[in-house]
Formats: C-alpha cells, structure tokens, sequence
C-alpha cells in the first residue's frame, strides 16, 4: 500500500490537533488538559500499516516531558536489510481525563525504508483502561509531509500496542 496525499493531510491534521491542544489555555476550550502524571510505562506493540508484525518494545520515563526507549524485538520482511535495533527519544505528553497525547523527536539507529532518515518525529495516542493498564497507538516518520528530506522514503512506523505503568 502506498502512502498517498490522502494519509499526508490525516497525518498533518493530527499533529496540527496535538499542537491546538498543547497550545489553547485549557478554560478557552474547556478541555480540562493537565500534566501527565510521572512514571515508568513500558508498552509491547505490533506495526499495523506497512511492516505488519514487526514488534517494538518501548520505555517510557517521565511526566509531561519523558524520555523513551525502545527495541525492535522482529521486524517483518518488508523492511529489508536496514532493519531497526533501537530508538531513543523525548516527547512532550498532555493528559485529558483518560486519554494521553504527545508529540516529541526519535532517533532510530537505521535508515530504512518505513523511517527513511534517524531523526524521526513521534506522536503518540494513549487510552487509559485503568490506573496501570493502557493502551496506545504510536506513528514516527521524518516528516516528508511538512518538508523534511523529501528524497528519502518515508512509509512510517505505525504501532499499536498495550502497557503498563509502574
């Protein structure tokens, strides 16, 4: 499946809503944001769109800012020979009631064919089932869409997963 302008404008969309929420004073909008609340969460996800099966373990240290770190335990076929081995990261995360957004930076010790470059962007979505169980949709791309490297390939890591926080 190709990534088309349809999956650039959702993508731009969604990191453009992340960004009116961190931005907007929660009594102007009413959405009652607040600071993410610190903590180790370690999450295990599967890539859903483009390298289907590739699984991904993730750390994730801190409060609004944290810090992540993560290992590609199987990577699917599709991805070839440049398979990853780890990304490091921070973000910066706002909760409103059970869900939890954030948007930071990762590094990915690879180039290949779904990151394109090392320095990716990272956007998360997170639901809270309960106080330590979760569940959360990752993306991390370069970011061809807003004008970064628009010579390298940019497929895009797409994971969904559970976890639990400690």
């Amino acid at each position: 499946m190709a990534f088309t302008a349809a999956h650039s404008r959702s993508i731009v969309l969604f990191l453009s809503g992340l960004a009116l929420i961190a931005s907007a004073p929660a009594r102007a909008l009413d959405l009652e944001t607040q600071d993410t609340t610190p903590g180790l969460r370690l999450s295990v996800g599967v890539d859903v769109y483009h390298a289907a099966g590739s699984i991904v373990a993730t750390g994730r240290y801190g409060g609004t800012w944290g810090a992540k770190l993560g290992v590609w335990g199987y990577s699917a076929p599709s991805v070839g020979r440049g398979a990853p081995n780890v990304l490091i990261g921070v973000d910066y995360m706002l909760t409103m009631r059970r869900w939890r957004g954030g948007i930071g930076v990762a590094w990915i010790d690879r180039e290949n064919r779904m990151n394109g470059t090392r320095w990716n962007l990272d956007a998360t979505l997170a639901y809270d089932l309960s106080d330590r169980i979760f569940v959360e949709y990752r993306h991390q791309s370069h970011g061809t869409v807003v004008g970064i490297r628009r010579d390298a390939s940019n497929f895009s890591w797409n994971i969904v997963g559970a976890g639990m926080v400690f």
